[in-house]
């Protein structure tokens, strides 16, 4: 494994950490003594967790970690599961020197975040799920497809700017590959084996991410609790960075248990 340095956008400091055949792209924000770790979902890269970030980082060492194949990254040789991502960002945080971090995944990543904490538990404090999918409900390719683009409707031109084009940098080609193991991943069996706190969150006018799963999911787990970002869809934390970030510290609409 190594370390390549990149170039520099709003990030303070961006690098390539290389783990095996694969490649990840981590961007750095801040430098507060608690660790934030963010992983984003299926197709997209870090630039949609920016408005959170910076405000993340009035506190914090934000870290957003971009997986093999997304956000320009060179795609790997073969399709990668869900849980191999997770491994892969688990080898990242070690690389990094992680410590009681607090673990941030946003839809797929959720799935890839929940992986990441089951590889490597000794370097998590606690694990934050935004948006987390797939409803078992609804694990097929055209309903998840007719959930995106109900959501779209309901997402900001900004948001939905970032999204779109994100999609064209990894290519249809990787993100088709991808969404296979999107779709058979069960967060709901993953959650169980999981011993720090986890906390859940969706946007309330999410179509993707319905509250009778996440009651499904907050059942499913041990130490888990649940919180609702008020009007908004499934990408919450573009517009509403502060009232998502709010649950990175233990607030949430109601517990549980």
């Amino acid at each position: 494994m190594k370390e390549v340095a990149v170039g520099r956008t709003m990030w303070e400091h961006s690098q390539t950490v290389v783990v095996g055949e694969v490649s990840c792209a981590v961007r750095t924000v801040g430098a507060g003594s608690r660790e934030v770790i963010l992983i984003h979902g299926i197709g997209v890269s870090a630039r949609y967790f920016e408005p959170m970030a910076a405000h993340l980082a009035r506190t914090c060492t934000v870290r957003a970690i971009e997986l093999p194949g997304f956000a320009a990254l060179p795609a790997p040789r073969r399709r990668l599961t869900v849980k191999e991502f997770g491994g892969i960002a688990a080898e990242v945080m070690r690389v990094l020197g992680v410590r009681d971090a607090v673990v941030v995944g946003h839809s797929m990543g959720s799935q890839v975040a929940a992986e990441a904490v089951r590889a490597a538990p000794d370097l998590v404090s606690s694990l934050v799920l935004l948006a987390p999918t797939i409803n078992d409900r609804e694990r097929t390719v055209a309903t998840q497809m007719m959930r995106l683009a109900q959501d779209t409707l309901r997402e900001s031109p900004a948001a939905n700017y970032i999204v779109v084009s994100d999609y064209f940098r990894a290519g249809m080609r990787w993100y088709l590959k991808t969404l296979p193991s999107m779709l058979r991943h069960r967060l709901e069996d993953a959650l169980p084996t999981i011993t720090c706190p986890v906390t859940l969150v969706r946007g309330s006018r999410d179509p993707i991410v319905p509250a009778d799963w996440m009651h499904r999911l907050a059942e499913a787990g041990n130490d888990v609790t649940t919180g609702e970002v008020p009007g908004e869809p499934h990408v919450m934390m573009y517009r509403s960075p502060e009232a998502t970030a709010r649950f990175f510290s233990g607030e949430t609409s109601h517990a549980a248990r």
